[in-house]
């Protein structure tokens, strides 16, 4: 077996595979952040391993829901969790240890028809890892200029894609970061940084990138432009339910509970009321 390696966000991600240039083929929105020397990380967060027969009858079903147009069931076992996901009638399947360090699965790892549910499997795993760090994967649009970003954040369809794309029209050095998940981290001395990820929905955006965050901002199209600070309840709120956290495990909420409520100590959110027009991005513009 060789392993490959991917710095993201700070983490190190390592992928055991019996032949490397096919599962680099399988990731192409990866190869940004792939690594030579693993040192080049600052953590292990976890190793994945594929090709693994997977024992099944030690588990107890804990969630069961669809997400992206995949369905997945969650159990505990003894050893972590079992993650199933089935798509068009194939399902496999993703074995972990308590702490998420330890990853199987039964995929191969170089089959371009396990693309989808690899990366899915990725997404959940990295989630879980990183959220007793300090670290949160959001949903968002994230926009970038001259080191700082604003985190565009609202329901799908809400618009902030748009608004993200309406900055790259109007605001000159400007750059999109991200377009669906990002990843937002605390760091030692406390500031908040926004990171890039090899997740960006249905925008090919995949930059090995940071920047300080400057800002939430909290999407509605509405007839008119209005912007206006979010109250501390409202904030917690708007920020706490676009993070993603599986839902049936309290002590992954409660870490991100937590992480939340660190992040809103030092970063404001704002509600954007707005049309997709330039008014609606001048007034965010004064927020960087």
């Amino acid at each position: 077996m060789k392993t490959i390696f991917y710095n993201i966000a700070g983490y190190t991600v390592a992928i055991e595979t019996p032949d490397t240039a096919a599962t680099v083929s399988v990731l192409p929105n990866f190869e940004p952040f792939r690594i030579d020397n693993p040192d080049e990380g600052k953590n292990r967060l976890f190793t994945l391993s594929g090709n693994t027969p997977l024992a099944e009858s030690d588990k107890t079903q804990e969630d069961d829901f669809d997400w992206n147009g995949i369905h997945y069931t969650v159990y505990n076992t003894s050893d972590g969790k079992l993650v199933t996901m089935t798509f068009n009638g194939k399902a496999q399947t993703l074995c972990t240890t308590h702490d998420w360090k330890y990853l199987r699965t039964d995929m191969h790892l170089t089959e371009q028809h396990d693309a989808q549910f690899l990366n899915n499997f990725l997404i959940v795993a990295f989630g879980m890892a990183t959220a007793p760090l300090h670290t949160l994967k959001v949903h968002a649009s994230v926009i970038e200029k001259e080191g700082k970003a604003l985190l565009f954040l609202g329901r799908s369809g809400t618009g902030k894609s748009t608004h993200s794309r309406l900055w790259r029209e109007f605001v000159p050095d400007c750059s999109l970061l991200n377009d669906d998940e990002p990843i937002v981290r605390i760091d030692d001395n406390g500031d908040v940084w926004v990171y890039g990820s090899p997740w960006s929905g249905k925008t090919p955006c995949y930059r090995n990138e940071k920047a300080r965050v400057a800002a939430f901002v909290q999407l509605y199209q509405s007839p008119e432009n209005r912007l206006s600070v979010l109250p501390a309840r409202e904030a917690f709120v708007s920020l706490f339910g676009s993070c993603c956290m599986m839902r049936t495990d309290i002590n992954n909420k409660n870490q991100i509970f937590n992480t939340v409520a660190d992040v809103l100590e030092r970063i404001p959110v704002y509600r954007l009321d707005c049309r997709p027009d330039r008014e609606a991005v001048s007034l965010t513009e004064t927020l960087i």
